[in-house]
Formats: structure tokens, sequence, C-alpha cells
């Protein structure tokens, strides 16, 4: 239930809430996109005393938008980057990892061959494993955070009463990125799925998520903004697959 008090008294106590959860796990590792969610779970992770190292999956034969936006991080917070490229020669690999961990069923989840699943979870692949491989105790991931707080733009112009069904819907649906987590046997941990915050975030006001301006993520974009992050507190929603830039891997019929 939706319980009416001021914005800011939300995004100070989701911020809060936030800091807790991350405290409780203590990972040493965070994948990064330089994005609205995984920058407030990374603010959190500096505010409970952590500094995780971030990995960050770039695709070398296409265009990486979440490069520059890493890069800014980076520098603002002297944190440790890691990019994990993937080239022309590991990417047919890749897929077949992912089709083996995922299964051909969901894989062709979106009915367009696989080619959107695939361009999406090699990255949280090449990422974890990279993880995995470098030692890394456990990695903070974002999810959760477009699907509570209204981040996909279908959620713009859906009523009120939709907005809170696909909320509902999608907070407690799947999740591509964990099951490749499971399968690499990396442990990861969503914040923003946490019970706590999942309890807290069906309180918030939907105008507090979605804000007259009509984009999504407003309370998570304050949290950056009142943390002088205004770079990525205005940042579009990018996916995995354009923020990597392996949406050049194949083409959807969904594609424009």
């Amino acid at each position: 239930m939706r319980v009416p008090l001021p914005c800011y008294v939300y995004v100070d106590n989701l911020f809060t809430e936030l800091v807790k959860v991350v405290k409780e796990h203590e990972c040493d590792c965070i994948a990064l996109s330089g994005g609205i969610d995984t920058t407030v779970v990374l603010l959190a992770a500096l505010e409970a005393g952590l500094k995780p190292k971030g990995y960050t999956a770039m695709c070398s034969f296409g265009l990486p938008k979440d490069l520059f936006y890493v890069n800014y991080i980076s520098k603002v917070f002297s944190i440790d980057i890691e990019f994990v490229e993937i080239n022309s020669e590991v990417v047919e690999d890749l897929k077949s990892k992912v089709i083996r961990c995922i299964g051909t069923n969901k894989v062709n989840s979106h009915k367009d061959g696989g080619c959107i699943e695939v361009r999406n979870d090699i990255v949280f692949y090449a990422t974890f494993e990279k993880a995995r491989d470098s030692g890394c105790r456990c990695v903070y991931v974002g999810s959760g955070g477009d699907e509570l707080f209204a981040g996909y733009g279908f959620m713009l112009n859906l009523s009120r009463e939709g907005l809170e069904e696909a909320i509902r819907r999608l907070s407690r649906g799947r999740y591509p990125e964990l099951e490749v987590a499971k399968c690499l046997g990396i442990e990861v941990v969503a914040p923003f799925l946490d019970n706590h915050i999942i309890e807290l975030a069906e309180k918030i006001p939907i105008e507090c998520i979605r804000s007259e301006k009509m984009q999504g993520k407003e309370i998570l974009r304050e949290i950056l903004i009142k943390k002088g992050l205004y770079l990525i507190g205005e940042r579009v929603k990018t996916p995995a697959e354009s923020g990597a830039g392996t949406i050049t891997i194949c083409r959807s019929v969904y594609d424009e």
C-alpha cells in the first residue's frame, strides 16, 4: 500500500535502507554500468565504508555507451575498474555458454530467436565470469531498480493502476542475470530485491517514482542528484546490450 509522505522522506529512507542491506553482505566487487541503479548501489556501498572494485563489460566491435559514465564515476570516487572485453573471437563462445546456462526456451523469451536475450545476457556472463576468476567474494548488481521504480519506457505511459500492476508483476518476475550468476557459481547481491527494500518501495507514492516530467526512477535520480551526481541522475535508460555495445551482435525483429 502506498503511504502518502513527502518524496524527500522516501529519498532519505530508501538510501538509508540500501546502505544497511549493502553493509550486511560486504561484497568486494560490483557490476558497474554507470547507470542509475548500479551507481545508487555503489553510493550505498561507499556510505557503508566499502569500496568495491568495478567490473564493466565492453564490446570491442560495438559502441559501448556505458564507457563515458563508468570512467566518470571511477574518477569521482577513485574506484578501480576492470573492463571486460567482448571481442569477435569470444562472442560465439559466450553465446553458446549463455544458451547452455539459460536454456533454449528462456533464451527465446522475446520470440525473436533469442537475439535480445543473448546480447543482454552475454554482458552479465562475461562480467561475472571475470569477477569470479579474479577472486571476487560476491558482486553487487542493480537488478530490480527498473522493475520497482518504473525504469522501462513503456511504464511511463501506463495508467496509475496499470503501473501498479506492472511493478507487482515485473518485480517478482525473472532476472536472467541472476540465473547467469548461478550457472557460474558466483554470489551476486541485488540490494533492490532485498525484502526490506521491496516492502519500502511498495509504500512509495507513484508520483515519487514517476514524476510529472514523465520520467521513471525519479526517487533514485533524486538520491544521485542529492549526492551531486547530476550527470548520472539525468541519464536515460540504457539496456545492458546498448551500454556494453553488444547490440551489434544480432538484429532482433523489435529493433527499429
